[in-house]
């Protein structure tokens, strides 16, 4: 999915996550991984946070929540948004054993962003 309609998901995304700190286009500040798996970070504080944004049909399983946390560990980031449409319970209950994965459903950014776009 493109990024220029108004309704994408990675429009709704930087909106939302305003909320959460400042947001960075420039990627230059990330070590250790691929940076073209992270669209953009967010800043809070003197931390880091990579945004991934799966815009998928299917539900978002453990084993992309385990990829991307493996990603965290061997980089620099303080941790991670993780927005997609829909996660599987499995998902769900694995990135709360973490400490560095946030999960977000395209369902709870527009439930939150009612009026406010």
């Amino acid at each position: 999915m493109g990024t220029d309609t108004k309704d994408s998901l990675y429009l709704l995304s930087r909106e939302y996550l305003k909320r959460y700190g400042k947001i960075i286009d420039d990627l230059s500040e990330i070590e250790g991984l691929k940076r073209s798996a992270i669209k953009f970070l967010v800043k809070v504080k003197n931390h880091f946070l990579g945004v991934w944004i799966l815009d998928w049909k299917r539900n978002v399983g453990t084993d992309k929540i385990i990829h991307i946390e493996r990603l965290i560990q061997r980089s620099n980031l303080s941790g991670g948004f993780i927005i997609t449409n829909k996660f599987s319970s499995n998902a769900r209950q694995l990135a709360e054993q973490t400490d560095s994965l946030i999960l977000i459903e395209k369902s709870e950014i527009l439930y939150h962003s009612k009026g406010t776009f």
